[in-house]
């Protein structure tokens, strides 16, 4: 491949209506407006893809996933003006696999990785250099995959690339060579419905494939006009209306929203969508050929995508722990994801069923109610979490600084597991990116968002939930819930079943402002290393009180902001068990329908023992007893057991 040096007539830039006469050669300038051209018009409709999102899995979030990827790269680009295209094209590759989501949005990187390597030693490129690196494009895609299956977004990359490489020797001009290929990608993928059987049932087009094709249109409208469509923002889309995308869909899709009706989600063989990032560690190449093989134990849908330094993996799995401790083998691992496909999938058809009229086929399902997002400090079980769709945003986590993503990459047992041989623990607040996914994803299927949070005098988890609520939408109301573990649980649990009865999102977040009022959470502790080790006790104090076999009790007060206070204290645990049962038993005064919850660090016997005497004591067994939250083992240590009260009052 060789330069082209002619000088065209120029591409026109965004905001100009005429079209250009020709255009023989784009550089890295061109390159850059094309692309973001393409991200608009796939953002603008990535939610008719949700819609019509069946595979591999029904859970209705291609479109979301492909647009994050590329509000990526026009994040990245939105100052860039770099002149040649083998850089700008290594500076879109590496926004792409950073920002890279779901399975299409991976390949979709993976893909923009391949051009950028075809094209890594031009300055410029000619229709027949574009149509070589598209070639390479399409085949370092389906490398990538671990088992490729025909009918899904990589055959219409390939088709579309194999109409490049076979016609670009015909054209001297990139508008009319893009508008051609455009047409064989539309009719690519309108074939995709007889390849699949779940397109086939669902009587939809694959949705990557049709991602694809809007990228297309979106380079081919700007080349055209020097513009997009650009409708108002947030407005709904329209799929139906008269465009070349019906054509593309071939005018006969199923309703929209219902699609997923169709498949059969009992097929689902894995549970987590997970993926994660991985740079080289110490310069050392990742192989990612033999990690690809590696993760084909675990699931399946697997990609490994990479360029240079940077590897993105997408793995549907039942256990996304093992992928992280794999990937960790190569480098340094980051952006740790693991969503709960068949929940998506839940929420999705409970989103279609509240928002439709009896005998009325619905156009889209409008969001509707409630959603609750909290964080991973929250300790609730497994199967509440699930039923009322509570979405958590996870903390880091850091034992002897190796650092894992809370019940993500590391289960509470786990990590209280190892917390009483670790050097240091400690925790750190999720990223301002992990709550604007969930922000955005929720509000897909619900029209507003209760976001209740551990409390903000130890953490900045509420400061960052809030700051990035405010940029995402009025919509979200965020919480400091002056309280963690089970406490934060009981709080959450009550805001689910207020959501779930209707209530508005604003007051949803006053009642469990109310509801941390009347709470109150006690911890015992069998050692206090852990108190010393963070500060919270001298260790003047922590050597004396050890000597004497003195077990503190902590006291998580909201109404001092959640400030911790030592509540008590007794010689040996069982005098410590009476001081925590005599405070349970003062704090019930002036309180009706009291709920317990317990959580526990490594102490399951603890844990019982305490269940049985509150029901013992105060005619009431908890709720729950589980694991706690490694926040919890941080604070408090190995062997800590944490009780929360919440009760209601008169004016409740």
């Amino acid at each position: 491949m060789q330069d082209r040096q002619t000088q065209p007539q120029a591409l026109p830039e965004s905001g100009s209506q005429t079209p250009p006469s020709r255009i023989s050669y784009l550089d890295g300038i061109r390159f850059r407006r094309v692309v973001r051209a393409a991200a608009r018009r796939l953002i603008e409709k990535h939610g008719h893809l949700n819609a019509i999102n069946v595979f591999p899995v029904p859970d209705g979030d291609t479109g979301s996933n492909m647009a994050g990827t590329m509000k990526s790269i026009v994040a990245s680009t939105t100052a860039t003006l770099e002149s040649s295209i083998g850089r700008m094209s290594s500076i879109v590759a590496e926004s792409a696999l950073m920002g890279a989501r779901g399975n299409s949005g991976v390949i979709l990187a993976q893909f923009l990785a391949g051009f950028s390597e075809g094209v890594k030693d031009l300055s410029r490129v000619s229709p027949r250099d574009f149509a070589e690196a598209a070639s390479l494009a399409a085949r370092r895609a389906v490398e990538a995959i671990a088992h490729p299956k025909e009918g899904t977004i990589l055959t219409v990359i390939r088709d579309w690339a194999d109409h490049l490489r076979d016609n670009c020797h015909s054209y001297k001009d990139f508008h009319h060579l893009l508008h051609d290929s455009l047409d064989r990608a539309r009719q690519s993928v309108q074939e995709t419905r007889e390849k699949l059987a779940a397109l086939k049932a669902a009587d939809v087009v694959d949705a990557g494939g049709l991602g694809f094709v809007y990228l297309l249109e979106g380079i081919v409208e700007f080349t055209e006009r020097g513009t997009i469509n650009r409708r108002r923002a947030g407005a709904p889309d329209a799929p139906d209306a008269a465009s070349a995308a019906d054509a593309t869909d071939g005018g006969n899709h199923a309703p929209l929203g219902q699609a997923q009706e169709r498949v059969a989600v009992e097929a689902l063989t894995y549970a987590f969508c997970t993926e994660c990032l991985i740079r080289d560690a110490g310069g050392q190449p990742i192989d990612r050929e033999e990690l690809r093989v590696r993760l084909e134990d675990l699931g399946d849908s697997i990609v490994v995508a990479g360029a240079g330094s940077v590897t993105r993996v997408h793995v549907h799995t039942d256990t996304p722990d093992a992928v992280f401790a794999i990937a960790a083998e190569y480098g340094e691992v980051s952006h740790h994801k693991a969503e709960d496909m068949l929940r998506q999938h839940r929420d999705l058809l409970a989103a279609v069923a509240a928002s439709a009229s009896p005998g009325t086929p619905q156009a889209a399902p409008a969001p509707t109610g409630t959603a609750i997002v909290t964080d991973s400090t929250c300790d609730l079980p497994r199967e509440l979490l699930d039923e009322y769709a509570i979405r958590t945003v996870p903390l880091r986590l850091f034992l002897n600084d190796e650092e894992f993503v809370d019940k993500v990459s590391i289960s509470a047992e786990e990590f209280n597991r190892r917390l009483p041989s670790s050097r240091s623990a400690r925790t750190s607040q999720p990223a301002p990116a992990d709550f604007r996914t969930v922000y955005d994803d929720v509000l897909t299927t619900h029209a507003e968002v209760a976001s209740l949070h551990v409390t903000a005098m130890y953490s900045g988890t509420h400061q960052s939930a809030a700051a990035v609520a405010r940029m995402v939408s009025p919509r979200i109301a965020a919480v400091d819930c002056r309280t963690l573990t089970v406490g934060l649980g009981l709080v959450v649990l009550e805001a689910a079943r207020r959501a779930r009865q209707g209530m508005d999102a604003a007051e949803v977040a006053r009642l469990a402002a109310r509801d941390a009022d009347n709470l109150h959470v006690y911890v015992s502790m069998d050692t206090l290393d852990f108190a010393v080790r963070g500060g919270r006790m001298s260790r003047g104090t922590g050597m004396v009180a050890k000597l004497l076999h003195v077990k503190p009790l902590l006291c998580f007060d909201p109404r001092k902001g959640g400030k911790v206070d030592v509540a008590g204290k007794g010689i040996g645990p069982r005098r410590a068990g009476e001081k925590l049962f005599a405070l349970l038993g003062k704090a019930l005064a002036g309180l009706s329908n009291p709920r317990f919850a317990i959580a526990h660090v490594g102490a399951p016997e603890t844990a019982a023992r305490y269940a049985r005497e509150i029901e013992a004591r105060f005619g009431v067994a908890p709720l729950y007893v589980v694991p706690a939250s490694p926040v919890l083992g941080c604070h408090s240590g190995p062997g800590a057991c944490a009780v929360a009260l919440l009760g209601d009052t008169e004016d409740a």
